[in-house]
């Protein structure tokens, strides 16, 4: 039988794209950074409509019970039709889950109930007569011709206080959609004066008002009553903000306003002359908001940091319109002392985020998101800068497995699951971006014992096989093996099964064999041609240790051999072996190959297309540190200076044989034992004659 030694076929290209899938999932992916809003609220716009509906759903739980969720309160109140009402709250024994209509129910509260089929029954007419499809059917009904006098009556005629305020909006609204607006104007001036201004109710009222006194022309008494509402957006004058900071700067619509446009430079460097004003004004009490406003646009607009985090320290000790507002304040201050590298508060900082991005919370993954932002946009670029590596792997790690939940942790268990994540990640690039002489002492700094990073610790990983893996991988590309032989003899075989270029048998390889040229170069550079065979057999153990160990000892006999033949068989060897450990067997030197993502992919609106050139530029890139171009030249070179070397024929026709040159060792070195093994042993030999 005849031996296969010399059988090489190609691979379907369907091996081929496989080979890549599996590849492109051995490695880390493209980090993706995410961009929150931490000033800006583009994303969460509300209406004056949506202010309004806020506050009234507490109100309506004050009215009824704070074990009503709000939820409930919206779908009856908001919802529901007046039929609904009706058949829901005991005039009909209709089933219902909804806890306000049971409240409703079982206590038999009609004045509630009566109220809320009042409000329906207005808010359904209104809507029916503002319809393009309306016409009436008889205008001699009241009903049909929209003048609302039975609502008017109806809301006039409540005697209670309980309900006084609701009873007058209604009928406010009443005369409004009448078009009586010199009555609508009258009736709340009588109704509402001895109703407190901060009156929900009233303030909705005084919309209504100010909309009559804009249909009656008026315009000035329209603005103000607008602004005293907090309606900023129904404001005719041409700068509404600066109306507002006149008339009703402690609005919190004013600043939900400002927020919703703080993408706008021009507009954001105007508003923050006035935020001085404002905060000097004594009817402010939210003077925290003004001057987290400052920051934002120092920081942000002016690149003034060193001003910025004044203001923002000074925010923090002042009054904010809301505690997520000065959550976010705190949060954006986070982002200022990354920015400006200072530590003193980041331990705290650290706890305190945690317990906004607990699992229960529904803004959680908005809080990991902000986090990740500024660890990934702020920190790392500055900590990389400082050539502060160890605290840039570790906080990096930290913020990579920074979630509400413990997936992370619960698959490293698995071999099975193993490192799937931890090689997805930005801190492994980081990592994978240092000299294996840089990556061990910042490992052992890692492992210092001080308060910070104890606690970066409970989420980033830094067992020692996950470290010495890779900085045993890393003195295999910067070719000091004796160090590579040294890290990896230290990797566990439990470890090494959990890797994915292990358990896809990218290792199973021969890095000693000669692979003829798979590349070829297009338009995008160079590309794979055809994939040679190769034995895709079950992945040995310890190959990285095994390969390092074998090109110490090339490396050692091209340097010290016995003999000239020795030597030239020692640069062979290793001139194979470097080639392969950056190409065919790529896996020795590199944990994934393949992709086409811009380095940062954005989660959220628009980001700077220059960011990872301008803030990651130092990220280790093999297609432009290393590339096929180099490593083929550098190959090429070294074959043909260690075939020179060979002294013997024999010694000749082997390194020949070893480089598919078969055609060679039987024309030049024929008499050879080599020769004569190709000539007895290979199928068509006479082909290649």
């Amino acid at each position: 039988m005849k031996s296969t030694i010399c059988f090489r076929p190609t691979v379907s290209l369907l091996t081929l794209f496989f080979s890549f899938i599996l590849a492109e999932a051995c490695g880390p992916y493209y980090p993706i950074i995410p961009t929150p809003e931490f000033f800006k609220s583009e994303s969460d716009y509300r209406s004056m409509a949506e202010f309004e509906k806020e506050e009234n759903l507490r109100l309506w739980q004050a009215l009824t019970s704070k074990d009503i969720p709000l939820y409930d309160i919206e779908e009856a109140v908001y919802k529901s039709s007046w039929e609904d009402i009706w058949y829901y709250t005991g005039y009909y024994q209709k089933p219902t889950k909804n806890k306000l209509y049971l409240y409703l129910r079982n206590n038999k509260n009609t004045e509630l109930s009566d109220f809320l089929l009042t409000a329906k029954f207005m808010e359904e007419r209104w809507r029916e007569i503002r319809s393009p499809w309306y016409y009436p059917a008889d205008r001699n009904e009241s009903y049909e011709t929209g003048d609302f006098s039975d609502i008017i009556r109806n809301s006039r005629s409540y005697e209670g206080t309980r309900l006084k305020d609701r009873y007058a909006l209604q009928a406010t609204r009443a005369y409004f959609a009448a078009r009586r607006y010199s009555e609508c104007i009258e009736y709340y001036d009588s109704v509402f004066c001895d109703i407190p201004d901060d009156n929900l109710m009233k303030r909705m009222a005084r919309r209504y008002v100010a909309g009559c006194w804009s249909r009656l022309r008026d315009s000035g008494r329209a603005d103000s009553l607008f602004a005293a509402s907090g309606d900023i957006w129904s404001i005719s004058a041409p700068d509404c903000v600066e109306y507002m900071t006149l008339h009703n700067p402690g609005a919190p619509q004013l600043m939900a306003y400002i927020r919703n446009r703080a993408s706008d430079t021009v507009f954001m460097k105007q508003t923050a002359v006035l935020a001085n004003k404002i905060i000097a004004d004594k009817r402010v009490k939210n003077k925290g908001d003004w001057t987290f406003l400052m920051a934002y646009v120092k920081n942000e607009y002016c690149n003034d940091r060193t001003r910025a985090y004044s203001l923002i320290r000074q925010s923090l000790n002042r009054t904010f319109s809301s505690d997520g507002l000065k959550d976010l304040a705190r949060a954006y201050k986070m982002k200022i002392d990354a920015q400006l590298g200072n530590r003193n508060s980041l331990l705290a900082d650290l706890k305190w985020i945690e317990s906004k991005a607990v699992e229960i919370s529904p803004e959680a993954n908005e809080w990991v998101r902000r986090f990740q932002n500024i660890v990934y946009t702020d920190w790392i670029p500055r900590l990389w800068r400082d050539k502060d590596y160890h605290t840039a792997i570790l906080l990096c790690s930290y913020a990579d497995n920074f979630s509400s939940d413990d997936s992370r942790s619960e698959m490293r268990e698995s071999e099975r699951h193993a490192n799937t994540l931890d090689y997805s990640c930005l801190s492994f690039q980081l990592m994978g971006s240092l000299t294996s002489a840089q990556l061990a002492k910042a490992y052992s700094k890692i492992l210092a014992d001080n308060p910070l990073f104890a606690h970066l610790r409970t989420k980033a990983r830094t067992d020692r096989d996950y470290y010495n893996e890779l900085i045993g991988t890393l003195a295999i590309r910067e070719e000091n093996f004796d160090r590579a032989v040294y890290y990896l003899s230290t990797v566990s075989h439990h470890y090494q099964r959990t890797m994915n270029i292990y358990k896809g048998n990218y290792l199973a390889r021969d890095p000693f064999a000669h692979y003829p040229t798979r590349w070829a170069e297009s338009e995008w550079g160079w590309e794979y041609e055809y994939p040679t065979s190769h034995k895709y057999g079950s992945c040995p153990l310890d190959a990285k240790l095994r390969f390092a160990g074998l090109m110490s000892k090339y490396k050692k006999m091209m340097k010290r051999g016995v003999s000239e033949d020795e030597k030239a068989k020692g640069r062979l060897m290793y001139a194979i072996g470097r080639r392969n450990s950056l190409e065919e067997c790529w896996a020795l030197t590199q944990y994934w190959r393949g992709g086409c993502c811009d380095l940062f992919s954005p989660e959220l609106h628009y980001w700077e297309c220059d960011f990872s050139e301008k803030n990651y530029a130092f990220l280790y890139n093999y297609e432009t540190t290393v590339g096929h171009k180099a490593t083929e030249a550098f190959y090429q070179k070294e074959i043909e200076a260690a075939l020179a070397m060979f002294v013997t024929d024999e010694e000749r026709a082997k390194a020949e044989y070893l480089l598919g040159n078969l055609r060679t060792v039987v024309k030049r070195y024929g008499s050879t034992a080599t020769a004569q093994y190709i000539k007895t042993s290979c199928d068509n030999w006479r082909n290649w004659l």
